[in-house]
């Protein structure tokens, strides 16, 4: 019973750490990374959401799929800052 504890709380933990964010309707390669130190949280989504749709020029929508990182050959990976780079880690 210890072990699985230990692995769903594991399993928690890497799935709570994922906030490099690509949204349903933003352009494929388009990812923004936030919430950087451990936090996943409503607000962080939104960022992401409001920096995804300045730099695209629409309405990114909702979250489609998540990472911890973003690697992008067109420099398209945003960070909380909406700062464009190739590659963000640690998120």
């Amino acid at each position: 019973m210890t072990k699985l504890l230990i692995a769903l709380t594991l399993l928690v933990s890497a799935t709570a750490s994922a906030k490099c964010y690509h949204y349903d309707n933003s352009p494929s390669d388009v990812y923004v990374c936030v919430g950087k130190g451990g936090r996943d949280d409503f607000a962080d989504r939104n960022k992401g959401q409001e920096i995804c749709s300045a730099k695209t020029g629409k309405k990114c929508g909702p979250v489609g799929s998540y990472s911890s990182s973003c690697h992008s050959n067109a420099g398209k990976c945003y960070d909380d800052g909406g700062v464009a780079s190739s590659d963000l880690n640690g998120y």
